[in-house]
């Protein structure tokens, strides 16, 4: 049910639907770049590069900050817990409901430019050389890294819900996550610094990635706990 609600925002949809319209523009100029000018050519780089942090703050900040906030701005969630809903099972429906919203609006901002671009590339390059060159990617050191960044993502989930818990779903939540972020990086460093001393210790954590990993674990599990904490004992 939230993930259904959370599909159907028309105003998020349309925006959508707008970054999708200037991802497929921007990827069609890209890949066509032979027959722009020197100053076409030079725009659309820079209108690409913007086009691709724009992307990265939507699908990671502010969708699902209005993904995990609109309960509160319509005091849904007052009305949801009044009429018997259990706070425990709330708080991780909404969690998955919001990384399930997050990977569908990402694919469909991000399919018809990587198709696009894998064709092109194909093309140009040959088919077998394309798939042996992603045949490298799929070794066994690529496992844990797409475990961290798996982690990282579901790990920023948490900081953002517990941010916007503490606030009621106010704006000052992003503040509050960035401020979050910058606590558990310098934790991070200062933790990471320990170990600096067992050179083949800190080596081997650096090549398994098991130090980012065991870090991005704790981070969900402290922030699910606040943030679980806060949201059975909040007044709404």
């Amino acid at each position: 049910m939230e993930l259904f609600k959370y599909l159907r925002d028309k105003y998020y949809l349309i925006a959508t639907l707008i970054l999708l319209g200037l991802n497929v523009i921007a990827t069609i100029a890209l890949v066509n770049y032979d027959h722009l000018n020197s100053s076409l050519l030079i725009t659309s780089i820079v209108l690409a590069i913007l086009l691709f942090f724009s992307n990265l703050i939507f699908l990671g900040i502010i969708y699902p900050f209005h993904l995990l906030a609109i309960d509160y701005k319509n005091r849904v969630l007052a009305l949801m817990v009044a009429s018997g809903v259990n706070r425990n099972k709330l708080f991780f429906a909404k969690i998955g409901a919001v990384i399930l919203a997050n990977i569908v609006v990402s694919f469909v901002l991000l399919v018809v430019p990587v198709v696009t671009i894998i064709y092109q590339v194909g093309n140009l390059g040959g088919w077998d050389e394309l798939f042996r060159e992603m045949g490298m990617l799929m070794v066994p050191q690529m496992v844990p890294l797409s475990i961290n960044a798996v982690l990282s993502y579901v790990a920023g989930l948490f900081i953002l819900m517990t941010s916007v818990i503490i606030v009621k779903g106010k704006t000052l939540s992003i503040l509050l996550y960035f401020g979050f972020n910058m606590l558990v990086a310098m934790v991070t460093s200062f933790v990471n610094t320990l170990f600096t001393s067992d050179y083949s210790f800190t080596q081997q954590l650096s090549g398994d990635n098991v130090f980012s990993s065991v870090v991005e674990v704790v981070v969900i599990l402290v922030f699910g706990f606040i943030a679980l904490q806060e949201l059975r004992h909040q007044n709404l």
